[in-house]
């Protein structure tokens, strides 16, 4: 008996040995996972809230990089007018801005407003900038016609007069809240901006900041306590070092916060994010009561509660992180992250579908003019017309500003643009019914995807790629859809091939000037050429000029190819000159692209003198493009090719926006006739457009070509019409130098004059 009761007694020591091993090992295992739990937690809480600050500081500086880009384009504006036009565009800069006054600084250092006087301002580090050639903003907030303080901005300005260096402006704290439109965690957060010495340039008005007075570390000091583990001379360190981090702080005693600082990009300007630090995690401390509680009343129970506690926590702080990365903020729907998500998943499961990339066109003018809040709610209100007129299966999502992506369950285009177009006539109801209505026109690109391995970033480009395309086609309508195809792909490859062999070619040569004959139709003689470029490619062979031509002005490289052709055609003039061969005119083509430098003639002219060629043996030729940008620009440009002794003439007349009645604003000496005047003989209508044009172009003392011409009726016609010249195929197509030489060597008409 004695040794049942004591084995009996040893198996119940066992037990509750056992039992307590057990309850010690979940206790600690509880313990040590709850600290994990918190741990990851805190983690994510940290990390989300350095990219909220960073998102916000991102915001702010974009609306500063705005405010010196206001100032910028200004700048260049005041340099195409004379000095007495500048305050009219200093008055439409400040209507349409932030700034409240903007004015001029001389090399002094002297700020003159209009209105409100002159003021020594050469001692702000920011003019001190500007005079050194640096745009920027104060570092502090400045008083300068008032006794309240606002953002300084400057930029350096080569303007009229010699005196004048640079341009400033002024905003005010009023117009500067804006900046801090950035309240986050349902209002508990919110953000301060300051310099890296403590002062506030923009405190917020959220009613949780408490901190005040004129220099935040000052105050900090007096009603903040750091929490373990936080320095406020770390801090302070690190912002005068141009440094980021988060600390916690405590706040007269009330709850604890967490500032994130961050650099601004203009300024040495700080961001100052400021949240509850348990604004993630207030539900945590009650859990792990509950799970200590649990584990003295049921070790096992306890071990499966805090597991699903620690699950739960997880869950919802994920939930909660989720919710922030997959909801968009101004119109509720799916950020591009969740967009990304739900594609992959079809990808995945693949079926054809339809991947369109939807923008707004000229959203920018709607922000400008009404405001971004405004600029809110039509997003919103587009992204509700979108979801009202797709299916479950199909999302959407606002990628960035006016840009949506849109998945569409099918592979018709039929259907798409009748899908897309009901989209459009839902965006633009709203306001149908009104006198004067705003229509908001939407421009998309369409990629049908019928590829399962291709990867989301491929199709997105390409959809992107279609939607560009689409800019440049049915412009007026409320809606243009352009489908991305495999032909717009090896364009761009080929633009690029292009673009890596250009530098060598022009370096070996490969552009080959050709010339066309102008035929006179008074003695059918060859009277002069216009000088146009072929590319000879050692690998593809000849380069037709529409293939190169339109490319390189996109990238600039034109300005180069116009300068070699030109150099290129003075040496044919003074080898002929040199030979003693009869010398005729050459006209070479101008790109608008040269307007970018107002001194570009000097290096046509310096060409000329190296080879000493005679100012009447060349003309330079104007795209009607470049005619119409800009009729002052133009009349200056027409006037210093004229003061270089040079021929001027407008080509291409009648091809775009060309007007009889702007012919008497522009002094050229030769009128080139398009060819879509010839497209069709015995058409009446444009036979008495050409004819108009021929007579006043002799009344304004203008020569004129007709180009493009083909048969000899056309010939015939020009020449009872009194036109001087023709260019064409009719005659000859552009030829090599050497063949053009025998056309002259010949000496004979072209064609037999009666």
């Amino acid at each position: 008996m004695k040794r049942i009761l004591f084995i009996e007694k040893k198996q119940r020591n066992l037990v509750l040995g056992l039992f307590g091993l057990i309850f010690i090992i979940v206790a600690v295992l509880s313990w040590t996972i709850t600290q994990k739990g918190q741990e990851v937690i805190d983690t994510e809480v940290q990390n989300y809230l350095t990219e909220t600050s960073q998102q916000t500081s991102y915001k702010v500086n974009q609306r500063v990089n705005h405010n010196i880009d206001q100032l910028t384009i200004l700048a260049q504006h005041l340099n195409h007018v004379d000095k007495n036009q500048y305050q009219n565009l200093i008055f439409d800069t400040v209507d349409n801005s932030a700034f409240e006054w903007i004015g001029f600084i001389n090399k002094d250092g002297v700020l003159d407003v209009d209105g409100l006087g002159k003021k020594d301002m050469s001692k702000v580090d920011v003019i001190k900038n500007a005079l050194r050639g640096e745009g920027g903003v104060s570092n502090k907030l400045v008083k300068v016609y008032s006794d309240v303080g606002g953002a300084l901005y400057a930029i350096p300005f080569r303007g009229h007069d010699a005196d004048i260096v640079a341009v400033a402006g002024w905003i005010p704290p009023s117009t500067m809240k804006l900046l801090l439109n950035t309240d986050t965690f349902s209002g508990s957060g919110f953000s301060h901006i300051i310099s890296k010495d403590g002062d506030f340039i923009l405190h917020s008005n959220n009613t949780n900041a408490l901190i005040g007075g004129d220099n935040f570390f000052k105050t900090f000091k007096k009603v903040s306590v750091m929490e373990k583990g936080y320095s406020l001379d770390k801090m302070i360190q690190d912002i005068k070092d141009g440094k980021s981090g988060i600390v916690e702080f405590n706040v007269k005693n009330k709850e604890s916060r967490s500032l994130t600082y961050t650099p601004l990009a203009k300024g040495d300007w700080y961001l100052l994010s400021i949240v509850p630090t348990d604004a993630h995690s207030q539900n945590i401390t009650g859990y792990m009561y509950y799970a200590l509680l649990s584990l003295t009343i049921c070790v096992v129970l306890l071990f499966l509660v805090v597991v699903f506690i620690i699950l739960r926590i997880t869950a919802k702080k994920n939930q909660e992180i989720t919710d922030i990365a997959y909801k968009d903020s101004i119109t509720g729907g799916y950020t591009q992250i969740r967009f990304d998500l739900e594609c992959r998943k079809i990808l995945k499961d693949f079926k054809p579908f339809t991947f369109v990339s939807l923008d707004l066109r000229k959203f920018k003018l709607i922000n400008d003019s009404f405001g971004s809040q405004l600029g809110n709610k039509v997003l919103k209100h587009i992204h509700e017309c979108i979801l009202e007129n797709i299916k479950d299966d199909e999302f959407v999502a606002r990628i960035n500003a006016d840009n949506f992506n849109i998945i569409l369950q099918t592979t018709d285009p039929d259907i798409i643009e009748e899908r897309l177009n009901k989209i459009s006539d839902d965006i633009n109801g709203f306001d149908i019914q009104k006198n004067v209505p705003y229509f908001l026109p939407i421009t998309c690109g369409s990629y049908i995807v019928t590829d399962s391995s291709l990867d989301l970033v491929s199709i997105r480009d390409k959809a992107n790629i279609a939607r560009k395309n689409a800019k440049d086609i049915n412009s007026y309508y409320l809606c243009s859809n352009a489908y991305y195809n495999d032909i717009e792909h090896q364009k761009m490859m080929k633009e690029k091939d292009m673009e890596n062999m250009m530098e060598k070619a022009l370096e070996e040569e490969q552009f080959i000037v050709y010339l066309q004959p102008k035929v006179s139709l008074k003695t059918g003689k060859v009277i002069g050429s216009e000088a146009l470029v072929r590319w000879d490619n050692p690998i593809n062979g000849l380069i037709p000029p529409n293939d190169f031509i339109p490319f390189f002005e996109k990238n600039n490289f034109i300005v180069k190819l116009d300068m070699y052709v030109f150099e290129k055609v003075c040496q044919i003039l003074r080898k002929w000159i040199d030979e003693g061969k009869d010398v005729l005119p050459i006209s070479v083509n101008l790109s608008r692209n040269h307007l970018q430098n107002s001194d570009f003639l000097k290096d046509y002219k310096n060409i000329q003198s190296k080879y000493q060629i005679p100012s009447e043996l060349i003309e330079i030729e104007l795209t009607e493009t470049v005619v119409f940008e800009n009729l002052e620009i133009l009349r200056h440009i027409i006037n210093e090719i004229h003061n270089c002794g040079y021929k001027c003439s407008m080509d291409d007349f009648g091809s775009g926006y060309s007007s009889l009645n702007v012919l008497k604003e522009i002094p050229v000496d030769i009128l080139k006739l398009d060819k879509v005047f010839f497209g069709k003989e015995n058409n009446q209508r444009a036979n008495d457009i050409v004819e108009s044009v021929i007579r006043l172009a002799k009344k304004l003392g203008m020569e004129t070509i007709a180009e493009g011409i083909e048969t000899i009726p056309q010939v015939e016609l020009l020449r009872s019409m009194e036109c001087d010249m023709i260019q064409g195929y009719v005659f000859s197509k552009p030829v090599p130098v050497d063949e053009f030489e025998k056309i002259i060597q010949l000496d004979v008409p072209m064609m037999k004059i009666e």
